[in-house]
């Protein structure tokens, strides 16, 4: 029998068929599921479910009426006593625009420090890892201080400078999608290190072949996936990685569905690590332009990895990183329903179809107009109505990095 309970009313053992939520406003990938334990639920809560529907066929049903049980409640309010205790011990935040001015002294200084251990490699002198360690240990400072800064920024790369500004740019965004995971802070650190360094293997190999605009014949395909044991040798020559770094050198190339390589591992063979870092590797290179395709919006990119969620990559994963950087990422451009182009500025997690945008161009009469902040949350005060989708600052003849948030 389906049977619809308020959130408080649900217990371990029970079987969810129905959250009441679109997918979009919640981070549980599967509306369907046997509840685990109380952490579970508090998950619910947290992310502002009020009520289910359980199938009592499939999973417990209410007990006949009695006091709740006493344990259950204290794991709840433990684990909301915990939660409050890890906020306040995060560094406070500072505006965006600080925050933006910060990041940027620190992609330059990130990927100066990779750069140098690119050429090391490719001279064959020692390659020491543990340099990124500050680096690093700053980048999660940054994310922590304000998510919406670091990782927009590092998306805007040189076509010169793709490998280390590709590093820094995947390492900012794993750990944000770490963050949203709530991992503790030693493991993002090894999560960015790995991040870092994944494709160092690739200093070895011709370049022209890294950077061919066509096809690549068999032999080159597999020269290319080389890469990867490649590199984690030569960075094992030097200092013993972390496993989890480890796990992101060797297995962000692997696909959820095992076509991947170079083990063809699948599904939970993979390590988080590697599901992980198989997401935001392939965002960020989609996002990129290169010499064989230029890139695409990031509004497309987040589609594609949601099509290819359960296939190429883990699905719960990919609805996470969705939460994390938003369907409509900060810098993005986009078209409003008054026929406005606006630039998202920052971001509502709660409501993740509404940001806060500014506004500044006019597509009908193909010019700029006075800009203009507009929370898109906001009843009172738009009007300029919602975003009818993602526009690519090319169509438009428009500057990304002067219209980028600052």
């Amino acid at each position: 029998m389906i049977r619809k309970l308020s959130i408080d009313q649900l217990q371990p053992g029970m079987f969810v068929v129905d959250l009441h939520r679109k997918w979009l406003e919640h981070s549980f990938w599967r509306q369907k599921f046997s509840v685990r334990d109380a952490e579970q639920i508090a998950r619910l809560v947290e992310e502002g479910i009020t009520e289910v529907s359980i199938d009592t066929e499939k999973g417990s049903d209410l007990p006949p009426p009695e006091p709740p049980p006493v344990y259950r409640n204290h794991e709840i309010e433990q684990h909301f006593i915990g939660r409050l205790q890890r906020l306040k011990a995060k560094p406070a935040t500072v505006s965006l625009g600080e925050e933006r001015r910060r990041s940027a002294r620190l992609i330059g200084e990130a990927a100066t420090t990779v750069a140098e251990l690119m050429l090391a490699a490719r001279s064959g002198r020692e390659v020491d890892a543990a340099r990124l360690e500050p680096v690093v240990a700053k980048m999660i400072e940054s994310v922590l201080r304000n998510p919406d800064a670091l990782a927009p920024l590092a998306r805007l790369k040189r076509q010169d400078a793709y490998a280390t500004e590709h590093a820094v740019a995947t390492a900012a965004l794993i750990i944000a999608l770490g963050r949203q995971l709530e991992l503790p802070e030693a493991e993002l650190e090894k999560l960015a290190l790995g991040t870092m360094v994944k494709d160092i293997g690739q200093s070895a190999m011709d370049a022209r072949l890294i950077t061919k605009p066509g096809m690549l014949s068999q032999s080159e395909y597999e020269v290319v996936q080389s890469h990867v044991e490649e590199g984690l040798s030569v960075l094992q020559a030097t200092v013993r990685l972390p496993e989890t770094s480890v796990a992101v050198v060797l297995e962000h190339h692997e696909r959820y569905n095992g076509c991947g390589y170079p083990y063809r591992m699948a599904g939970d063979e993979i390590s988080l690590a590697g599901r992980m870092a198989a997401v935001v590797d392939t965002y960020d290179a989609m996002t990129s332009d290169r010499p064989y395709r230029p890139a695409i919006s990031p509004s497309l990119a987040l589609r594609q990895l949601y099509d290819q969620g359960g296939s190429q990559f883990d699905p719960e994963l990919v609805a996470a990183f969705v939460r994390t950087i938003g369907v409509y990422p900060v810098g993005t451009l986009v078209l409003l329903e008054s026929g406005h182009l606006a630039v998202v500025e920052e971001l509502h997690h709660e409501s993740i179809l509404s940001p806060v945008v500014r506004v500044i161009f006019h597509t009908g009469r193909r010019q700029y107009v006075e800009p203009v902040r507009v929370d898109l949350a906001r009843v009172v005060g738009n009007h300029y109505g919602q975003i009818v989708r993602a526009e690519t600052y090319e169509r438009w003849g428009l500057s990304p990095l002067r219209w980028q948030p600052a």
